[in-house]
C-alpha cells in the first residue's frame, strides 16, 4: 500500500508539472516549456489535449490518495496490536 501511495504522489507531481508548464506557457510567459528545447516543446503544444489530460490524472490521484491514505493507517494500527 505504501508503494501505491508513492506512486500517487508521482502521478499528482506529474500531472500538476504538465498542466502548469501549459498555464505558465500560454498565459504568463515563462515556465517549463521556455527552458526546454523547441522540439521537445513542439511535442507537447501540438497535443494540446495534454494539459487536460495532466489535470485529470492529478485530480485523479487526489481523489484515490484519500481511501488509500485510511487504509494505511488502519494497517499500521494493525500492526502495532
Amino acid at each position: 500500500m505504501k508503494i501505491l501511495d508513492l506512486a500517487l504522489n508521482a502521478l499528482i507531481v506529474l500531472g500538476a508539472t504538465v498542466f502548469l508548464a501549459y498555464v505558465g506557457f500560454y498565459y504568463f510567459d515563462f515556465g517549463l516549456f521556455t527552458t526546454l528545447p523547441a522540439n521537445v516543446v513542439d511535442i507537447f503544444l501540438q497535443n494540446g489535449a495534454l494539459q487536460y489530460v495532466g489535470l485529470g490524472l492529478g485530480i485523479a490521484a487526489l481523489i484515490a490518495k484519500r481511501p488509500v491514505g485510511r487504509e494505511i493507517k488502519r494497517q499500521d494500527a494493525g500492526n502495532r496490536s
